[in-house]
């Protein structure tokens, strides 16, 4: 086999690998993804989580005020009805201040259960419509949930394939010459054979020396990148391996 298309079947062997690095990368992906999309739901639902707290909080609040309310107005009932018992005026003045007093206080407490309830309801609006839009986030949370994992699912069996194909092909390629590809595949992340475009390796961007340019397109010997390192490739083998 001549060299020109050893580096022919080189060429889909890094196309080949560089799909599956792709994928891979894109798969490695996804479980970030989902995390991300928990946090996302868990803060959401945390949020709803908390006003509905409040709520009750607010709830206990009232009952609390509401009770102590009632016992105050008892606790006045019972001394307006010893003013019937009191035999002198000190002590007759002493109590009506006191009934003055409680019933001024009752008075304020009474504003505070109304801006109590108010808060209330006003609390229960907004959870009732948060609790509207964390049903619709929910359903499409698990609708993304379920398409990352099909996606999951989806390149699992994709790389199957490739790398099928990938261990097919380099079946057919000189083993010296597999040997320094898969050093270089990872030394130069994921990439060893670099395509040639008018005289500019499109790895490091470089331009060959002339006389390096067509040494590589008559691919007598396998030429590496004086820059990069990597193996060159000319463009027009490129088109053919795809």
């Amino acid at each position: 086999m001549e060299l020109r298309e050893q580096m022919t079947k080189l060429a889909v062997l890094q196309i080949l690998d560089s799909k599956i690095r792709v994928m891979q990368r894109e798969k490695g992906e996804i479980p970030l993804r989902l995390a991300a999309l928990e946090g996302e739901f868990k803060k959401e639902e945390e949020k709803v989580h908390g006003q509905k707290a409040e709520l009750d909080s607010l709830q206990k609040e009232r009952r609390q005020k509401e009770r102590e309310l009632e016992e105050e107005v008892d606790r006045v009932k019972k001394t307006e009805a010893r003013v019937f018992e009191i035999k002198t005026n000190k002590e007759y003045q002493a109590v009506l201040k006191e009934v003055e007093n409680a019933k001024k206080f009752n008075r304020q407490r009474e504003e505070e259960i109304l801006g109590i309830l108010e808060r209330f309801e006003e609390m229960q609006k907004i959870v009732k419509q948060n609790e509207k839009e964390l049903e619709a986030k929910r359903k499409d949370y698990l609708q993304q949930i379920s398409e990352l994992q099909q996606r999951t699912a989806q390149f699992d069996q994709k790389m199957a394939a490739e790398v099928q194909e990938r261990e097919k092909r380099q079946k057919e390629i000189p083993a010296e010459i597999l040997n320094k590809y898969q050093m270089l595949l990872e030394k130069r992340q994921g990439v060893a054979v670099a395509r040639v475009s008018n005289g500019v390796c499109k790895a490091c961007n470089m331009n060959l020396r002339p006389q390096l340019y067509i040494e590589l397109q008559k691919q007598d010997t396998l030429i590496i990148c004086p820059n990069c390192s990597r193996i060159l490739y000319w463009e027009n083998g490129t088109d053919k391996a795809k």
